[in-house]
C-alpha cells in the first residue's frame, strides 16, 4: 500500500470495513481485528483520528511483539497482516483480515462485532448469526473427515518443518512440539479423523486418497496442441512437495526464444520467476479440490505459460479485481491459513497485482486471466512480434528489458536493500529495484520513459527518482529539458564486472 492510496483510503471515512484508531493500544486494536475477522473483514489504521486526521504513531513500538500478542490474544487464531506507512516522517501502522472462517472470534472472553463506523460487543441475533455459519463452514470440503486416513500416512518430516517454520515466522500463535495438537490447533485434525486439507498439506502420498490432487506439466514444442510434446509429467505429492518441484522447475527455465517472422528475427526472454511461482502457489490455494474430475494443469508454449486449474472466482470479485488491492476470498481457508503461517503469501489481496508489476518489470506483456466453465486460467504472455528498435530510446513495455545474470540481478537487489533499507514498503522496493535495473541496461531512461513501462503516475515515478538519487545509486544527466537518468558510475562498473 503506498502513501497515496493510504491517504485515499482514509478519505473514505469509516466503515464496516474500516477502522482509525489515534493512538497504539494493543488491546483496541485486538477488540477492532476481532470485531472485523467477526464480520467481513477489512483494514484498521493506528495513527489517524476519527475525524480521519493524519497524526502519526507516537510511541514506540515492536511489529514482533503487536503480531505476537495478537496472535496469542484472538482466538481462534487467523492471519493478521501488519505493515508500516511513513507520510511527512509519522508513523502509521495497517492491519489487515480476511472475513473469519471460524468465527465466532473471542478477545478477553467477548465477541464483537462491526457495527457500520463503530465496534461493540455482538447482541444475541449476532451471535446466533455467528455461530450459524460456523456450523454451514463446518461442512466445507475441507474439513470433512477423510475415511481411512491414518497416521502412518503423514509426512512426518514435512509436517515437523512447517511448525518449526511456522514459529521461526512468529505467526503462529502454536508454540507447542506436538503434531497432533498443531494439526488440531489448526482444524486440520477433529473427533479422531483427519480432514482433507490435512490430507492435500501433509500426506506422504495424497493422490492415494485425493487423485485430484495431482497437478499436470505440460510443454509443446508449438502453439499447436497436436504436435509432439517436450515435456509430459503428472507431479504428485502434498501441496508443499509440489510447489517445491515446480518452483525448482521454473526457476530453471532459463531463456526462452520466439521467432518474429514480421522482422525475421528471433527474440529471446524471461519469464519473471517470482511471478511465475506466485500463480502456481495461488493456483494451488485456491483450486476446487471437492471433485474427483477437478484439476490444475501447467501448460508451457513457445510464447506462453497457461496455468488452468478447476474452479471459480469468488461471487463478490470480477477479473477488473484482480488488477488492483482486493479483499481475499480464498477457496480453501484452512489450507491457505497454513501457507499463510509460512509466508508464501505475504501480503493478503496483493498477490495478482505483485503479477502484474513483474511482468511488466520485465518487458512482458500483461498477463490475463480468465473464469469459464469452472476453470479459472491464468495466462502469461513473451513479448510480441513487433517491437520497437532501442534507437528511439524508449523503454518498451513488450521488450525484454533486462536480460542480465543473476550475479548483476543479485547486486541490484542487494545496492537498492542496502540504501533504501526499511524506509519503503515491499512494492516500492520492488519497483526500485526493476527501475535500477532498466536504467542500467539501457544505460539511460527519462521519466515519461519509467511512467510509461510501470504504468504509474508521474509522482509516483518522481518519488522513486528522487530517492534512488538521493542515496546515490543513479544521478542526473542532461538539461532540465532533456532530462534523463543514469546509474552512477560507480555501480555501473561494479555491475559490468560480474557480467564478466
Amino acid at each position: 500500500m503506498e502513501n497515496s492510496n493510504l491517504k485515499n483510503l482514509v478519505q473514505k471515512g469509516q466503515s464496516n470495513t474500516l477502522a482509525f484508531l489515534e493512538d497504539l493500544d494493543l488491546d483496541q486494536i485486538a477488540i477492532i481485528l476481532s470485531s472485523l475477522l467477526n464480520h467481513k473483514g477489512g483494514n484498521l489504521i493506528v495513527g489517524v483520528t476519527d475525524s480521519g486526521k493524519l497524526k502519526g504513531i507516537s510511541n514506540q513500538y515492536s511489529l514482533n511483539e503487536i503480531k505476537s500478542f495478537l496472535i496469542n490474544s484472538i482466538v481462534p487464531e487467523s492471519p493478521i497482516e501488519i505493515f508500516e506507512e511513513l507520510i511527512n516522517d509519522n508513523s502509521f501502522l495497517i492491519f489487515k483480515v480476511w472475513e473469519g472462517t471460524r468465527q465466532p472470534y473471542i478477545f478477553n472472553g467477548n465477541i464483537y462485532y462491526r457495527k457500520g463506523k463503530f465496534t461493540d460487543k455482538a447482541d444475541s441475533q449476532e451471535l446466533s448469526v455467528l455461530i450459524h455459519d460456523r456450523q454451514k463452514n463446518e461442512l466445507h470440503w475441507e474439513r470433512q473427515a477423510s475415511l481411512g486416513f491414518e497416521w502412518e500416512d503423514l509426512d512426518l518430516k514435512g509436517l515437523r518443518s512447517v511448525m518449526t517454520d511456522a514459529k521461526a515466522n512468529n505467526r503462529s500463535s502454536y508454540q507447542g512440539e506436538d503434531e497432533l495438537e498443531f494439526l488440531s490447533h489448526y482444524g486440520l485434525f477433529n473427533n479422531g479423523s483427519f480432514s482433507n486439507a490435512c490430507i492435500v498439506l501433509f500426506a506422504k502420498n495424497p493422490g492415494q486418497f485425493l487423485p485430484q490432487t495431482r497437478v499436470r506439466l505440460t510443454e509443446y514444442p508449438s502453439n499447436k496442441t497436436g504436435d509432439s510434446l517436450v515435456r509430459d509429467e503428472v507431479i504428485e505429492g502434498n501441496l508443499f512437495v509440489i510447489r517445491e518441484r515446480l518452483e525448482k522447475f521454473v526457476s530453471g527455465m532459463g531463456t526462452k526464444s520466439i521467432f518474429s517472422h514480421d522482422e525475421w528475427k528471433r527474440h529471446d526472454f524471461k519469464y519473471p520467476v517470482k511471478a511465475l511461482q506466485e500463480g502456481i502457489i495461488n493456483a494451488l490455494i485456491h483450486r476446487d479440490y471437492s471433485r474427483f474430475n477437478s484439476h490444475l494443469t501447467i501448460s508451457i508454449y513457445p510464447g506462453s505459460f497457461v496455468i488452468a486449474n478447476s474452479g471459480n472466482l469468488p461471487e463478490e470479485m470480477k477479473i477488473a479485481d484482480l488488477r488492483k488491492n482486493h479483499r481475499s476470498f480464498p477457496a480453501n481457508p484452512d489450507i491457505a491459513q497454513i501457507v499463510f503461517l509460512l509466508g508464501y503469501i505475504d501480503k493478503l489481496g496483493r498477490g495478482t497485482v505483485k503479477i502484474i508489476e513483474e511482468c511488466k518489470a520485465s518487458g512482458l506483456r500483461e498477463p490475463k486471466w480468465t473464469n469459464k466453465s469452472n476453470e479459472v486460467v491464468l495466462t502469461f504472455y513473451g513479448p510480441v512480434a513487433n517491437i520497437g528498435s532501442k534507437s528511439d530510446k524508449t523503454v518498451n513495455n513488450t521488450k525484454d528489458t533486462y536480460v542480465i545474470n543473476d550475479a548483476v540481478d543479485d547486486a541490484v537487489n542487494d545496492a537498492v536493500d542496502d540504501a533504501v533499507n526499511d524506509a519503503v514498503n515491499d512494492a516500492v522496493k520492488t519497483r526500485l529495484k526493476y527501475t535500477v535495473k532498466l536504467i542500467y541496461t539501457q544505460d539511460s531512461v527519462s521519466l515519461k520513459d519509467l511512467v510509461a513501462h510501470f504504468d504509474s503516475s508521474r509522482a509516483t515515478i518522481q518519488r522513486d527518482l528522487l530517492l534512488l538519487n538521493a542515496v546515490n545509486i543513479i544521478t542526473r544527466i542532461g538539461s532540465d529539458k532533456y532530462r534523463e537518468y543514469a546509474l552512477n558510475d560507480a555501480l555501473k562498473k561494479q555491475f559490468d564486472a560480474l557480467k564478466k
